[in-house]
This record gives C-alpha cells, sequence and structure tokens, in this order.
C-alpha cells in the first residue's frame, strides 16, 4: 500500500511539474483594439471587449440567433468548429459575439483515441493550428471554448486536463487576443488551476448544480476555480437529475417549475459580483434530448416557449407583451394518472387538456406519440410519431390507440396562441399487453 500510495504521488507531482513546463510563460499584456481579456482589480474579475466592461448575456446553441439581440442578449456559443464561419458572419451582423467551442477529446477525436499517446495528441493541436489562425482575427469572436465534458469521456481527468490545457496553450500562442474557456459539468479536481494554467476562464454547465457550481467558485472562495467563470450552459434541472417512472422514463418539468427553478438560479447570478462573468443559457434553438420540449427554448416550427420571455425580463429589464397559452397536465379518461402509468396495448384512450391563453388569443393544438428514446441524443431513425393512433389530434380532447406493441411511449400536446409562442406537455406511459 505505501509504495503504490508514494508511486501515485510521484505520478501526481510529476503531472504538476509537467503542466507548469508547458504552461504560457507570461501573460500577454499586449492587446490590439479589438481585444477580449480578464482584468483582474481590486478583488474582481471584469470581462474587457474593444476597452469596455462586456458582461455575457447569451445563448447556448445555433439557431434564431438573431433572437437574442431582439431580446437583450449579446453572445451565443457553440460546441464545436462546425459551419463556424457562416455562425461568426451572421453574429456579427446582429452585433453578436461567439464563443466558439472546439471539440477535442471523443468521438470527434475517434472513439479509440487514446490521450496517454502524446504523438497523437500533438498531432491533432497542430491540426487546430490554422483553424485558430483562419478565425482569431473574426470581429465576433469572443473566446474560445476549449473542449465540452470532455472528462465524461476522457478516463483519468488528470490526464484530460493536461491534455485540454495543452490545446488551450498553442491557442494563447496563436491567439493572445481572446481567452480560452473550458466547459465542465463536475466538481475540478485539485491542483486543476496548476493543471489548466492556461484556461483564462471556467465554463460550467450547471442545471441542477448552480447552487453547488456558485458556493465552489463565488467570490474567490479557496476550495473553488480561484479565477473567472461563467456558466457555459444554464437551464432547468437535466433528464439525469430528475424522478423518474418504474420503467425509468423521466418526469419533465412543467413550464413554471422551469421558471421557477431559473428564478431560483438567476438570484444566484445576481448576487456574484466579484468572480462571475455571465452565462449562456441551454438550449437556444429546439433540441430532442428525451423530449422535444425539455431544454428547447423553440418549437421545430421556431414558435418561443415562456423561457424566452423570462431571459427577455432578465437581459433587457422589459416585461413580455405577450405569453403563451397555459395547460392544465393531461388527464386519461378523465382521471389524472399516477406517475407510473400503466395503459393496456391495443387500447383506446381518451386524453384531455384545460388551455387558456392570458390574452385570449386564439389556441391551436397538436398531439404526438412516440416511442419512449433509448439514446437521448438524437432520434433513433426507427422512431416517428405514430400519427395513425391519433384521432381529433387539433383538438383540447383527443382519442387515441396505445401501441400493440408492450414497452414505453410518450404522449405530447401542444398549444400555439397566434403571436408566435407555445406551450407544451408530456405523459409518459408503460403499454402492457392484458
Amino acid at each position: 500500500m505505501k509504495k503504490s500510495y508514494k508511486s501515485n504521488l510521484l505520478f501526481l507531482k510529476g503531472l504538476v511539474l509537467f503542466a507548469l513546463s508547458v504552461s504560457c510563460t507570461q501573460e500577454n499584456t499586449t492587446f490590439n483594439p479589438n481585444s477580449v481579456y480578464v482584468n483582474y482589480e481590486n478583488g474582481r474579475a471584469t470581462l474587457y471587449r474593444a476597452g469596455a466592461p462586456y458582461y455575457i448575456k447569451g445563448g447556448s446553441g445555433r439557431d434564431h440567433i438573431e433572437k437574442i439581440g431582439e431580446n437583450g442578449g449579446n453572445s451565443v456559443r457553440t460546441w464545436s468548429l462546425h459551419e463556424a464561419e457562416e455562425l461568426l458572419d451572421k453574429a456579427h451582423e446582429h452585433d453578436m459575439t461567439v464563443t466558439l467551442g472546439i471539440e477535442i477529446g471523443r468521438p470527434y477525436w475517434g472513439e479509440d483515441f487514446n490521450y496517454w499517446n502524446w504523438f497523437a495528441v500533438s498531432r491533432k493541436i497542430e491540426e487546430l493550428r490554422p483553424i485558430i489562425r483562419k478565425y482569431k482575427d473574426h470581429p465576433a469572436l469572443l473566446m474560445w471554448g476549449v473542449g465540452n465534458e470532455v472528462e465524461l469521456q476522457g478516463g483519468n481527468k488528470y490526464l484530460v486536463y493536461l491534455m485540454t490545457n495543452r490545446v488551450a496553450k498553442m491557442i494563447k500562442e496563436e491567439d493572445p487576443n481572446h481567452p480560452t474557456m473550458m466547459a465542465t459539468s463536475v466538481k475540478l479536481i485539485g491542483r486543476s488551476g496548476i493543471l489548466l494554467s492556461n484556461i483564462d476562464i471556467m465554463g460550467y454547465n450547471s442545471f441542477g448544480k448552480t447552487p453547488l457550481f456558485f458556493e465552489e467558485n463565488k467570490n474567490y472562495v479557496p476550495r473553488g476555480w480561484k479565477k473567472a467563470y461563467l456558466f457555459s450552459e444554464i437551464g432547468p434541472p437535466g433528464h439525469w437529475e430528475i424522478n423518474e417512472t418504474e420503467w425509468g422514463a423521466p418526469i419533465e418539468m412543467d413550464i413554471s417549475e422551469k421558471l421557477a427553478f431559473l428564478q431560483k438560479y438567476w438570484d444566484f447570478i445576481d448576487s456574484d459580483t466579484v468572480s462571475l462573468l455571465g452565462s449562456y443559457s441551454f438550449y437556444w434553438g429546439y433540441k430532442h434530448e428525451i423530449t422535444a420540449t425539455w431544454f428547447s427554448h423553440f418549437s421545430k416550427e421556431g414558435a418561443e416557449a415562456e423561457t424566452v420571455k423570462f431571459l427577455k425580463t432578465k437581459w433587457r429589464g422589459e416585461n413580455p407583451t405577450n405569453f403563451p397559452p397555459r395547460l392544465s397536465p393531461i388527464k386519461i379518461n378523465q382521471q389524472f394518472p399516477d406517475i407510473n402509468t400503466y395503459l393496456v396495448a391495443d387500447s383506446l384512450f381518451q386524453a384531455h387538456i384545460e388551455a387558456f391563453d392570458p390574452e385570449s388569443d386564439s389556441v391551436t393544438y397538436r398531439w404526438e406519440l412516440w416511442q419512449e428514446e433509448i439514446n437521448f441524443h438524437e432520434m433513433n431513425s426507427y422512431n416517428y410519431n405514430m400519427e395513425h393512433l391519433l384521432f381529433d389530434q387539433d383538438s383540447s380532447t383527443l382519442t387515441f390507440r396505445t401501441p400493440k406493441n408492450e414497452g414505453a411511449y410518450r404522449l405530447y400536446i401542444y398549444a400555439f396562441d397566434n403571436q408566435g409562442n407555445f406551450v407544451s406537455r408530456n405523459l409518459p406511459f408503460y403499454a402492457i399487453n392484458r
């Protein structure tokens, strides 16, 4: 045991010493007129862009970015370099900035990529170098996002952080005028400040952990990151943090519950005036993850959820003038179902919701029935909306037939007003054979 402990200690010391050896030896202090940097003065961190303080009010996503600015925001964050030039140009057109993501590690570098392979890592870093040169002078560039939750798939965290730091070092060599940011969803390990010496800003994909990350980092508390940070993804609790049915289907919060959590998180954001540089709301666009509405600020048609209204009040300080419809929970055969809803397969049922619109706008409906997702990141190719099992689906009352195959499914109701707003609810259920 003693020998193993000493070996591990020597290994960690070696990593720390190596991290120091690959760090930038001095901080760049010469900036061009469009430079972005973190200024530390009187114990407070402030992000500066083109010589003026810049507090991030942004959305994580690629779609509808012009609406970020319309609602008082100023920035967009991506996870990769996909269509980077098009996005940067569009952001600049709308007087916005971009935290441009650089996907590193798995899966982009290959499922079998080994971080211990020094030469393979070096080759990948050199492949990124011309990309940094290409975009470093774009007027919409705010900072570089060096990886996103890489530690979740990369194995040994010390090694992952060391590799990430090498990428950040290369970026700073090519572009001393924009900071580097790493996004993580876990608490940082010890010595992270040394291993990640070339990371200027820590980004937290926080969700239900927002209070934890806030406590760990506010006012440079001793156990925290001790540098500036931002919330790189903030939203309601994720499907991995929530109650599930007996068969493992997460229960999505309704919009009022989501807004209550967002308000709570915003109270934390407003209270840190020392080390927090802003936040990016997740997901600015339409994204299917367990459901199509868990994080999405927009429907697939482009209608706005009430989360957009919420952000407008925070970003612009203006109260919305028109709200989406309100929906009651879904009833099945005139009863509010239990959290574990079992329905007989290949049988007829009636679903019903009560709806009203705060401004008495006209309301239209759409019901959908989907098989529960196994891979929550992408829709399975065989999955589809089972419209053939839905009858009278354009009203508040639906007659539907449960699928013949036993298994997990989810029933959705969408309600739209005529002002570009929408609201949704869903009900997971399990179809059982007689």
